[in-house]
């Protein structure tokens, strides 16, 4: 293809305005001078995208992988777009395997029994899109803050109660969790289903990062919910003020990544210099709690980092 992409536009008659395409872009794609192509906006830009059909269907052999790969796929498929999945087998799938297939319906919102036999089970995925993508995430970032908030909370009056109810809601919203990385896997491929005129490929990306980011935080508030039980008869000053400062720089990182604050870099650098230097520089209780805090600050400054890149653009 030619190196140089720039066209000049031409005007025609009834004020419509034209471009030529690459005539290797054109054979490699398989079209011809009757062919349709999606023109899509997108922040001030056009791409022009040739209309294919999408792999929507994948099936998973039992015979072949074992069910716990198998449930790891099937995730891995929801997150990533696909709309049907068929679990089979040549033998008849016993009610064991079936019950936890089946039981991934409890943790992949929209997803439901197509139908199934003996050997075989197909899954669907039901897509609702009727909310802004960066909303989503802002709900979610929001209800991880009132989970880091519940944890000082815990931190600060150890109750294994609360313990299990903090890890429990950690489970819960990692529902919404895959359903975002879901979404935003599905506009980035299917532009010309979406509506994403403000949100630029690039920005779609950094925004899969920082989910990732809070994704893998989630996961630590739910193992540091249960580290906390093994220090019920503990008072510590150190994870209290670990706990309160992490909970101070993800607000900060927050107002990093969503309104472009950078204002706070200096700040949320210098507090993981301080967690760490607690927590890897002394002898401290409750050693395996401290350092889930510590794995908990360094996604703040992850997500921090999110933000900033997505606040530079050339």
């Amino acid at each position: 293809m030619e190196k140089n992409m720039r066209r000049r536009i031409q005007k025609i008659k009834g004020g419509s305005y034209i471009i030529t395409l690459p005539p290797e872009w054109v054979r490699r794609n398989s079209l011809d001078a009757k062919s349709e192509v999606f023109v899509i906006e997108k922040d001030g830009e056009l791409v022009i995208k040739p209309i294919r059909d999408y792999i929507t269907k994948k099936t998973l052999d039992l015979d072949l992988i074992d069910l716990e790969t198998s449930k790891y796929l099937i995730t891995v498929y929801y997150m990533q777009g696909i709309s049907e999945i068929e679990i089979t087998s040549k033998s008849v799938i016993s009610a064991s395997i079936k019950d936890e297939l089946k039981n991934l319906q409890l943790y992949l919102p929209g997803l439901t029994i197509e139908s199934e036999s003996f050997n075989y089970i197909t899954f669907k995925v039901q897509d609702s899109y009727n909310t802004n993508l960066v909303e989503r995430m802002k709900t979610f970032s929001s209800k991880l803050l009132r989970l880091l908030e519940d944890l000082e909370k815990i931190i600060e009056n150890p109750n294994k109660e609360m313990a299990v109810d903090l890890k429990n809601r950690a489970e819960e919203l990692n529902k919404l969790y895959t359903s975002i990385i879901r979404e935003i896997a599905i506009v980035s491929q299917k532009e010309e289903e979406f509506e994403i005129k403000n949100l630029p490929t690039r920005d779609l990306i950094l925004y899969a990062i920082a989910m990732r980011d809070m994704g893998r935080m989630l996961s630590h508030i739910k193992t540091a919910s249960l580290a906390v039980t093994e220090c019920i008869n503990t008072s510590n000053k150190e994870l209290k003020f670990i706990i309160k400062t992490i909970v101070n720089m993800f607000k900060r990182s927050q107002e990093v990544f969503f309104d472009k604050d950078i204002d706070h870099i200096r700040d949320i650098r210098e507090s993981m210099k301080e967690i760490n230097k607690i927590v890897y520089g002394n002898e401290i209780e409750c050693k395996e709690l401290a350092r889930e805090l510590a794995r908990i600050a360094s996604y703040c400054v992850a997500l921090m980092d999110d933000g900033v890149h997505k606040s530079v653009k050339i």
